[in-house]
């Protein structure tokens, strides 16, 4: 299922290449990803409230699939966000500090 969330975002992606100005496809992903992230946050979030059981009962079964669902989801938007940001990110961490007070 990894494989197939992975090309289908890759798909938009590139299409989204072509149609979209950078500036909005950067708020569309990056939204992606937060709006993943906090999914994720709260299916974590109602699998340790709603019990401690070690066996999973029927009415969990939704959460685990929220997580896991939106868990892959997350870290294929992840992985394009690195890819979009990877000059910034680049810099961020390769370049050096005396650049900055350069002016």
């Amino acid at each position: 299922m990894e494989i197939y969330l992975f090309l289908a975002f890759v798909l938009v992606y590139i299409l989204m290449e072509f149609f979209v100005s950078k500036n909005v496809q950067h708020k569309i992903w990056t939204l992606a990803f937060i709006i993943a992230f906090i999914v994720t946050a709260i299916s974590i979030a109602f699998l340790r409230v709603t019990s401690q059981d070690v066996m999973m009962a029927a009415n969990e079964l939704n959460w685990y699939y929220l997580l896991y669902l939106f868990g892959s989801m997350a870290v294929v938007l992840g992985l394009i966000n690195l890819w979009m940001y990877r000059k910034p990110l680049w810099q961020m961490f390769f370049d050096d500090e005396q650049g900055e007070d350069k002016e």
